[in-house]
């Protein structure tokens, strides 16, 4: 709670010497020293008049000036002592502001030095005995001054807990990206050591096999040579992923490069053509330009939505899938099937719940559910990233 307290007046402080909340001091000041003037001063005259409003005016100099706005609001007190007609109350005031300010800005000699006038000042202008003109001015001058010093100590204890906060922060999110980076890696070693290693047996035995049965029936080549080709680009993504978990600096890589989408969405339209669906592809012209990321969440839709299809719409299912870009850039995506299966695209694993992470990570929004006939997969991506905290 006291550190709660300790800022807010630390806040309160910094915005009251600010150069912005001037006008408000001002206007503060101004209504004041009138207040005073008409009623606790005993009938002002003009020259009362015009040195309390030059006071209470000259203290806006403080914001740039405070050791000259302090000077020059002390001689305004003694020309109040010397030729004033009464009290000069406001150029009191003023002065006792100014010190402060002063002494709040600055540290070193130069508050000494104008509190030392100060007090001069008032030495200069005896009320009564010396003893009594002595506490006056040692009040007077040395008030202000304590009251300036005991806020320059809390504006620069304040400035000390902010920089060691933030040092505190940045340590902190160094030790989070250094586990993270450890983390990171483990996962690529495991990418690499196991997936990898295995796919990488597969796609050779799959080789091997195409060779050592070359009679071997065309349906059974083609089955061959789709497993051997998908395995080998199973094993590029693979090989790239560990790139990107080892080194953060490739995280904008993208797994298809915008130009290669509408080929790479072409192929995968085809490979569920030899599963059995047909899908018809219409995608803009225009997705070609989209950033990296936005590519790769249109594959990934692409990919699994046309997988749920073939694994859950049923034999003979037809699938239309269109990427659409609208004039300010965003994207949609809707891939519909005219499937009746049990399941029709509601599997229950993670691949949806992917999806959607995807979609909403980059600001967009994701639907997937039972439509017109069948089932219909709807996304949209923003015309510009915006990565969710």
């Amino acid at each position: 709670m006291v550190c709660v307290v300790d800022s807010g007046v630390t806040r309160g402080v910094d915005w009251l010497l600010d150069a912005r909340a001037l006008p408000v001091r001002l206007g503060v000041l101004l209504t004041s020293a009138i207040g005073c003037l008409l009623l606790l001063s005993d009938a002002p005259g003009p020259v009362d008049w015009i040195i309390g409003l030059l006071a209470v005016c000259a203290t806006a100099g403080a914001v740039r000036w405070p050791f000259a706005t302090t000077l020059l609001v002390t001689g305004l007190l003694v020309l109040g002592f010397e030729i004033g007609g009464t009290g000069p109350l406001v150029p009191k005031v003023g002065a006792a502001i100014a010190l402060i300010e002063l002494a709040a800005r600055r540290g070193g000699w130069q508050p000494w030095v104008a509190a030392g006038a100060l007090g001069g000042a008032y030495l200069l202008h005896p009320a009564g005995a010396a003893a009594a003109t002595g506490y006056r001015a040692l009040v007077m001058a040395g008030a202000p001054l304590l009251i300036g010093h005991l806020l320059h100590a809390a504006r620069e204890g304040a400035d000390r807990a902010r920089r060691a906060a933030g040092e505190i922060a940045q340590r902190r999110e160094a030790d989070i990206a250094a586990a993270r980076a450890m983390e990171r890696t483990a996962i690529a070693r495991e990418l690499h050591d196991l997936i990898a290693h295995h796919v990488s047996s597969t796609v050779l035995r799959v080789g091997v096999a195409r060779h050592a049965v070359p009679d071997a029936p065309p349906a059974v080549r083609e089955v061959l040579d789709d497993i051997h080709a998908s395995g080998t680009e199973t094993l590029a993504d693979l090989r790239l992923l560990v790139s990107v978990l080892r080194d953060p600096a490739m995280a904008g890589e993208s797994f298809v490069a915008p130009a290669d989408l509408p080929v790479a969405i072409a192929a995968v339209a085809e490979r569920a053509e030899q599963l059995g669906t047909m899908v018809t592809v219409q995608v803009d012209a225009a997705v070609t330009e989209v950033d990296a990321l936005r590519a790769l969440t249109l594959l990934r839709l692409a990919q699994e939505g046309v997988a749920n299809v073939v694994k859950h719409a049923g034999s003979g299912a037809t699938a239309r899938l269109t990427i659409t870009v609208r004039a300010d850039g965003a994207v949609d995506f809707v891939l519909c099937n005219n499937g009746i299966g049990a399941a029709n695209g509601a599997g229950h694993g993670l691949g949806l719940v992917g999806l959607r992470e995807r979609v909403e990570l980059l600001g967009g929004e994701f639907i997937a559910g039972p439509g017109d006939s069948g089932w219909r997969l709807d996304a949209s991506l923003p015309p510009a990233i915006r990565v969710a905290s």
